[in-house]
């Protein structure tokens, strides 16, 4: 009896010895491949360095702002807002019950036989 359980015993700790065995060397051969299909990084040598151009905005044509700018933009912002937020659905309420002539005839009846049996939920 002991040598039985014994033997059950070592043959369940293989098993599980190899399975796990396997996780891990299914893990590394897709950390392999990962490492081998992923570009490789250009060296920091080979990279140039892109000076910082100053302009003098008056040479770009910007218009400069101004206070009612400001307030038009501010302005424009909450409109759109306001559009964006009335647009979207409302969330569904649970309190509020389906319509009754949507339904079909199967579900009807198999939900009056749910409400009438004595066992709730599946039988």
């Amino acid at each position: 009896m002991i040598e039985t359980l014994k033997q059950g015993l070592m043959i369940t700790g293989i098993g599980m010895g190899l399975v796990f065995v396997m996780i891990f060397l299914l893990w590394g051969i897709m950390a392999l491949l990962v490492w081998l299909t992923n570009p490789r990084e250009k060296k920091a040598e080979e990279t140039e360095v892109i000076e910082e151009a100053t302009v003098d905005p008056a040479l770009l044509d910007i218009p400069a702002h101004t206070s009612d700018d400001e307030d038009e933009l501010q302005r424009l912002a909450a409109a759109i807002a306001v559009a964006y937020a009335l647009k979207r659905p409302r969330p569904q309420s649970f309190a509020t019950a389906p319509k009754l002539d949507q339904g079909s005839n199967w579900l009807s009846t198999g939900r009056a036989q749910q409400l009438l049996s004595r066992n709730r939920g599946r039988n």
